[in-house]
């Protein structure tokens, strides 16, 4: 029979939380009568600090009626007749609020008042006896001696009822402490109990329930791995065991299917290289093919383009530059060179240069030539360009490094033509370092290739620009035609060879052509 290892725990949770209610509530009970006992100990207090300052009162008058048996001075009994009046008001008031706490039963502190309120009549003959002393001058010592009992009377009261005060006080501050120890004693057994209880129940859940559950996680990570053999077994009669019976139960169905699948998947693997290996072919023809397509496209645009703007501006340019000269040459006649009308003049034959330029561009780009292959030395060819570069570089600061390798074998290829890409890549990275630098080339041979390095020390190109600075028409230059490196690309291409970059910004820019060194007809 299955037993319920979560009802168990729910039972347990519930007995648990019902006896930290019952302790809680007893705590707070006796809390409460410790707070209670604390008002009740406050209010005696007042009371005991009311009956002192009555207390002094009334020896104030002893005090009063001492002075006036040994000086009769009137000041004396006059202050004595304040202290009667001031007692009598305060003890009343005092018995009044007393019989209100009490709800109208008179204990034995309110029979004291009584009494004492007695004893202060009895002083009313002490202002007789003083009023008489003012008419006549003459006064009875042991008379007032006699009243002087009542004063001393009046004092005895007031300990009796302080006495009464400092009891009640000790009451409460007795069961106080008894409710204290009390709680001190359940907080103590509830611990114990609790401590005992809870490592017992610590006990019980590992070995039941702790214990159980890691050795089958044990199990689970040893079947992922690919034990399939792994099986657990326990005598749980709870939820515990029926997991590992499901867990055997799985392993074992899983262990059969397992067979079935990798004689499968041995075939499907087998059946899939192929097909891959097929696909990967076809779709290296098929980027290759749309490469080619795409970039026949562009120059079929740019051909289109170039071919239209020719037509339809170069005759028009050429017009605008002889009347533009024309016009300079007048305005410089009647106005002078320095004249704002010679200058604007100026300023539009410069613009229909630079249009006459793109145009060249465009034509350049759309009608690239074939390139003639001739047996050629590449370094010399690398030389060639350091001399036509070498001048203005040192102008703008730039230190030129060569490292050419070998002797630069001879192979075919078109050198005017590799002459405009060294140079190319050779001005962009001038114009790179604004503050000057070092611009590196290097070139080696490595398995029928010649591999051309050009570095420089740069601003560097933005990662995301990489990927677009052999797009047609992409510049990040003021001006810029975007055609510079699209040409250099077709060129090398057209050599069988290809072009890549690399570059971090604030370092410098690398170029590196890999050229294959072959025979052509």
């Amino acid at each position: 029979m299955l037993k319920k290892l979560g009802k168990s725990i729910t039972i347990v949770n519930a007995v648990a939380f019902v006896v930290v209610v019952l302790v809680g509530g007893v705590s707070i009970y006796l809390t409460k009568n410790i707070l209670r006992n604390a008002y009740h100990i406050e209010k005696l207090s007042k009371d005991i600090i009311e009956i002192d300052d009555i207390h002094s009162e009334s020896y104030r008058l002893v005090l009063s009626i001492h002075h006036f048996l040994i000086d009769p001075d009137p000041f004396f009994s006059e202050e004595a007749i304040a202290s009667i009046s001031t007692l009598r008001s305060r003890v009343e008031n005092y018995r009044a609020d007393e019989i209100e706490e009490s709800q109208g039963d008179k204990n034995n502190e309110i029979k004291y008042l009584d009494t004492m309120l007695d004893d202060i009549k009895g002083l009313g003959f002490v202002q007789q006896y003083f009023e008489e002393f003012s008419r006549t001058g003459n006064f009875d010592r042991d008379k007032l001696i006699n009243l002087e009992e009542f004063a001393y009377e009046l004092e005895n009261t007031l300990d009796k009822i302080n006495k009464i005060h400092t009891d009640k006080i000790a009451i409460l501050i007795n069961e106080s402490l008894t409710n204290m120890w009390i709680i001190l004693f359940i907080y103590l057994v509830f611990i114990t109990i609790g401590g005992v209880t809870i490592y017992a129940g610590h006990v019980a859940l590992v070995r039941k329930v702790v214990n159980p559950i890691k050795e089958l996680a044990a199990a689970t990570i040893e079947f992922a791995n690919g034990t399939l053999e792994k099986r657990v077994y326990t005598d749980s009669k709870t939820e515990i065991g029926q997991l590992y019976q499901s867990f055997n139960r799985m392993a074992a169905s899983l262990q059969e299917n397992d067979e079935v699948l990798r004689k499968f998947n041995e075939e499907l693997e087998r059946k899939v290289k192929e097909r891959t290996l097929e696909l990967e072919q076809a779709n290296e023809k098929l980027q290759n093919t749309q490469l080619a397509l795409i970039r026949t496209e562009k120059i079929a645009a740019v051909g289109q383009i170039a071919a239209g703007v020719t037509h339809e501006i170069k005759n028009p340019l050429n017009s605008l530059s002889i009347n533009a000269q024309m016009l300079m040459k007048e305005l410089a006649e009647k106005f002078g060179m320095e004249s704002s009308s010679y200058e604007s003049a100026a300023l539009i034959k410069y613009e229909i240069n630079r249009i006459n330029n793109i145009l060249e561009e465009f034509v350049k780009f759309a009608k690239f030539p074939e390139p003639q292959f001739f047996p050629n030395n590449i370094n010399d060819v690398i030389r060639e360009v350091v001399d036509l570069i070498s001048l203005g570089a040192k102008d703008l600061g730039v230190d030129i490094r060569l490292d050419l390798q070998g002797n630069g074998s001879d192979f075919t290829f078109d050198a005017r033509q590799f002459k405009e890409v060294l140079l190319n890549l050779s001005q962009n990275a001038i114009k790179a370092m604004r503050e000057g630098g070092q611009l590196k080339i290097n070139s080696r041979a490595k398995d029928e290739n010649v591999i051309i390095q050009i570095s420089d020390t740069g601003e560097g190109i933005p990662e995301k620009n990489i990927e677009k600075i052999f797009t047609p028409f992409f510049s990040t230059k003021e001006g810029g035609m975007g055609l510079g490196l699209p040409i250099v690309q077709r060129i090398i291409e057209s050599h069988g060879g290809k072009i890549s970059c690399s570059s971090t910004v604030g370092e410098g820019t690398t170029f590196e052509i890999i050229l294959p060194m072959m025979e052509r007809g």
